[in-house]
């Protein structure tokens, strides 16, 4: 017999998630203000909805999804890109963990210019 007080019962509740309403002006203003002040480590390698689930704003958002999220995403670093790089790649810069998951899948980095 195990002691349930090392090993508790699994919690059979299942994680509710919701809905989100997204479009590329507001996945933009995410990250124009993630890059004044980060809500998670933009040097961990891994895609731009693992790492925003983590966040407070986008905790809940459900699996299904991830592709829009992550397209709109890349065209919002596009556009932060044009506005403010001034030929530098700024989002590669502030966001190395997401450009380096992305070349590492095999996908080309696109900056936008």
């Amino acid at each position: 017999m195990l002691d349930t007080e090392f090993f508790p019962e699994p919690n059979p509740r299942k994680r509710k998630f919701k809905e989100y309403e997204f479009d590329n002006d507001s996945v933009e203003n995410f990250l124009k203000e993630e890059i004044v002040r980060p809500t998670w480590d933009h040097n961990r390698e891994e895609s731009l909805y693992a790492s925003c689930v983590k966040t407070e704003k986008w905790a809940d958002m459900h699996p299904d999804q991830r592709e829009d999220f992550c397209k709109c995403g890349r065209i919002a670093l596009q556009n932060i890109n044009r506005k403010y790089g001034k030929g530098m790649d700024i989002a590669a810069y502030h966001f190395s963990g997401l450009k380096r998951s992305v070349v590492n899948k095999g996908y080309y980095w696109d900056p936008g210019f």
